[in-house]
C-alpha cells in the first residue's frame, strides 16, 4: 500500500488490532536438561533447562540456556551463549531480541514493551551474548587475545556471525520442542547495537527473519568518531547541569512552536533555528558556546565532506533514560579532574567517551595503552585522512549502513520497522534519518521505500526509551500486522507512562508518524491525547531544515 493511498488517522492503536493467532501448540518435550539435549539440535549444547513459573504478564515457560558452536564465514571457531524461552502455549512464532553496547551478556536491548509482552503473546523468545562475556556493556578487553593480536573469531561473532548461527539453532530448538516442522514466523527486535544486529541479519542473512525491528540502530562504526567529538568538545569547557537546563529552555523558546504546538516537544529538531552564540555572555561563556557548536556539527574529513551527522540540540535535560541524557552521555555533572591526563575524568567519564575510547583502542588500534585524549588525530570533529582510512579499513566489515544491501530481504517480501528518539545523545538520530533518506533515494522515492520499510521518529525520547516524550509503543504488533495481514503502519501510538512503567498511569499519548510525515496538533482538545493529533497525508515536514539542521549536516548541509 503506497503512501498515496494510506489513511492519515493519528490515533491508530496497534495493540488492539485483533490479530488472528494460530492455535496454540503445547510442548512435546519435557523441560529438563536431558530431555532438551535429546532433541539433538545441531551445534547446540544444553547447559540448563528449567520450568519458570508465571509472574505478572510473563506466563510459565521453559527456560533453556546453552552454547552454540560458531565457525566459518572468514573466521575460526568460537561459541556463543544462547537463551531460548518457550511458553506453555506457543503461537508457532519466534522473536529474537538484540543486545546492546559491546554485548557480552544476555541482557536485552530491544523495545521494552515488546520484550515484556512477547511470551504472553505465545512467542518463543531468544537472545545471545554474541560470543563473548563482557564485564560491562562497554568492556572491550575481549577483543584482543594479547596486545596487538585481535580475536578475529569473537569480532566476527560480535558483528554478524553469532546472531545468525544462534538464530538457526533457536529456530530448530523451538520447532523440535513443540514437535512442529518449523517456526511459522520469525522476527528480530533490537535497539542500539540490537538494532545493528537486526539490520545486519536482514542484509547478510535475508532468509532468517520475516521482519526486523531496528530501534536507534548502531549501524555505522563512525558513531565512535562522533562520540569522541562530542565528549571531547566539553572536556575543557564543562557545562554544569544548571546551565544545560538554561540552554534547553532557550532551545524550547526558539523552536517548540515550529510544529504548531507549544507543548514541550520539538517534532523536528532539524527545522530549529538556534545558535548557541546567542547565549553568550549571559548564559554561556564563549568556550561553552563553541563546545555546543561542535556538538551540533557533523564529523568531517579534511576536505569538509560529512562522514557522520551532528546532533540535535533538543531534550537536553531529560534524565530518565539509560545513563541519563545529555548529562551522563556527553558531559559529567562535575568537571574533569585533569583535562590533560590520558584519563581526564578518572574513573567516571561520560558514557560517549568510555564507548569511543574502548572501541577505538581495542578494535581499531589494537592498543589498550593508547592515549585517546592526547594522541587521537581528530579535532572538533575533523579527522585526519590517514586515521580515517585505517579506521574504515578495519571497521567496514561491521557496518550495517548501506541500505542497498537490503534489496534481497525486501525482494522476499520481508519488512523493516525503524525508530529513533530525537532526544538521543548516545547515537545521533540524524544518522537513522540519513539511512532512510538514502534508502528512499535508491528506491525511487519515499512512496516506494514505505512499501518495505518505515521509520518512526519519536520527539522527546532518549536512547531506546526515556525522556520527556511518549516512549512506549508496540512495534511487534505493528510488524505482525504488516507481515501477516499486509497492514502497513501509517502511525504508531506512543504513550508516556508515569514512572516509566507500562501499565502505570498514562500521562500523554501521541502518534509517531511514518517518516517523513510529522504529527500535527488539530488545534483543539487535550494536547496530551493522541486523538487530537494527526499525520497529514502526503506530508513531508520532517524533511524541512533550519540553521541547526543545516549545521548538523541535514538537508542542504549534507556534503
Amino acid at each position: 500500500m503506497s503512501r498515496r493511498t494510506r489513511r492519515a488517522v493519528a490515533a491508530i492503536s496497534l495493540v488492539g488490532l485483533g490479530l488472528a493467532a494460530p492455535a496454540a501448540a503445547n510442548a512435546t518435550t519435557a523441560c529438563a536438561g536431558d530431555a532438551v539435549a535429546r532433541l539433538r539440535i545441531a551445534h547446540f549444547t544444553v547447559t540448563s533447562a528449567h520450568e519458570t513459573p508465571a509472574s505478572g504478564p510473563v506466563p510459565a515457560h521453559c527456560d533453556v540456556v546453552g552454547d552454540v558452536v560458531t565457525d566459518g564465514e572468514g573466521a575460526g571457531p568460537n561459541s556463543a551463549r544462547l537463551q531460548v524461552r518457550l511458553p506453555e502455549k506457543w503461537n508457532g512464532k519466534l522473536v529474537f531480541f538484540g543486545v546492546g553496547g559491546l554485548a557480552g551478556s544476555l541482557m536485552p536491548s530491544a523495545n521494552t514493551g515488546d520484550f515484556v509482552s512477547a511470551l504472553g503473546r505465545g512467542y518463543a523468545t531468544a537472545i545471545t551474548d554474541t560470543g563473548h562475556v563482557g564485564k560491562n556493556p562497554f568492556d572491550a578487553s575481549w577483543i584482543l587475545e594479547a596486545p596487538g593480536k585481535p580475536d578475529d573469531a569473537k569480532i566476527a561473532d560480535y558483528f554478524y556471525r553469532a546472531p545468525h548461527q544462534t538464530t538457526v539453532a533457536a529456530k530448530a530448538l523451538a520447532a523440535s520442542f513443540y514437535g512442529a516442522p518449523k517456526v511459522s514466523r520469525a522476527y528480530f527486535d533490537g535497539c542500539s547495537f540490537g538494532g545493528h544486529m537486526g539490520l545486519m541479519e536482514a542484509m547478510r542473512y535475508p532468509d532468517d527473519y520475516d521482519g526486523v525491528i531496528a530501534g536507534a540502530p548502531y549501524m555505522d562504526n563512525r558513531t565512535q568518531l562522533w562520540g569522541y567529538k562530542n565528549a571531547k568538545a566539553f572536556l575543557k569547557a564543562h557545562v554544569p547541569p544548571e546551565t544545560v537546563a538554561k540552554v534547553n529552555a532557550a532551545v524550547l523558546a526558539a523552536c517548540d512552536a515550529d510544529d504548531g504546538a507549544r507543548d514541550g516537544l520539538i517534532q523536528n529538531p532539524a527545522k530549529c533555528n538556534f545558535d548557541p552564540q546567542s547565549l553568550v555572555p549571559g548564559t554561556l561563556t564563549q568556550a561553552q558556546a563553541d563546545a555546543f557548536k561542535t556538538f551540533m556539527r557533523p564529523v568531517t574529513d579534511s576536505e569538509g565532506h560529512t562522514l557522520y551527522p551532528g546532533s540535535p540540540i533538543a531534550d537536553l535535560v531529560a534524565t530518565d533514560g539509560p545513563a541519563g541524557g545529555f548529562v551522563g552521555w556527553v558531559v559529567t555533572p562535575k568537571p574533569a579532574t585533569d583535562p590533560s591526563a590520558p584519563e581526564p575524568w578518572g574513573g567516571s567519564p561520560p558514557v560517549l567517551w568510555a564507548a569511543a575510547e574502548g572501541f577505538t583502542k581495542y578494535i581499531d588500534l589494537h592498543d589498550p595503552a593508547f592515549d585517546m585524549n592526547n594522541n587521537w588525530p581528530e579535532k572538533d570533529g575533523v579527522i585526519a585522512d590517514n586515521a580515517l582510512k585505517a579506521f574504515d579499513a578495519r571497521m567496514d566489515v561491521g557496518d550495517a549502513d548501506q541500505p542497498e544491501r537490503l534489496a534481497p530481504f525486501f525482494a522476499k517480501g520481508k519488512k523493516l520497522i525503524l525508530y529513533h528518539g530525537y532526544g538521543d545523545t548516545a547515537i545521533s538520530p540524524y544518522r537513522t534519518v540519513w539511512f532512510y533518506e538514502d534508502l528512499a533515494k535508491g528506491m525511487g522515492g519515499y512512496a516506494n521505500a514505505s512499501e518495505h520499510a518505515r521509520l518512526f521518529m519519536a520527539p522527546g525520547m532518549l536512547h531506546c526509551f526515556g525522556g520527556d516524550g511518549p516512549d512506549s509503543f508496540d512495534t511487534l504488533a505493528a510488524l505482525e500486522a504488516w507481515v501477516e495481514q499486509g497492514k502497513a503502519p501509517d502511525a504508531i501510538v506512543a504513550t508516556k507512562f508515569s514512572d516509566r512503567k507500562p501499565g502505570a498511569t498514562a500521562v500523554r499519548t501521541m502518534p509517531l508518524c511514518a517518516f517523513p510525515a510529522q504529527a500535527v496538533y488539530k488545534g483543539a482538545g487535550d494536547i496530551n491525547s493522541a486523538s487530537n493529533w494527526t499525520c497529514p497525508e502526503e506530508d513531508a515536514s520532517q524533511l524541512e531544515t533550519g540553521s541547526a539542521g543545516v549545521a548538523a549536516g541535514m538537508g542542504e548541509g549534507r556534503k
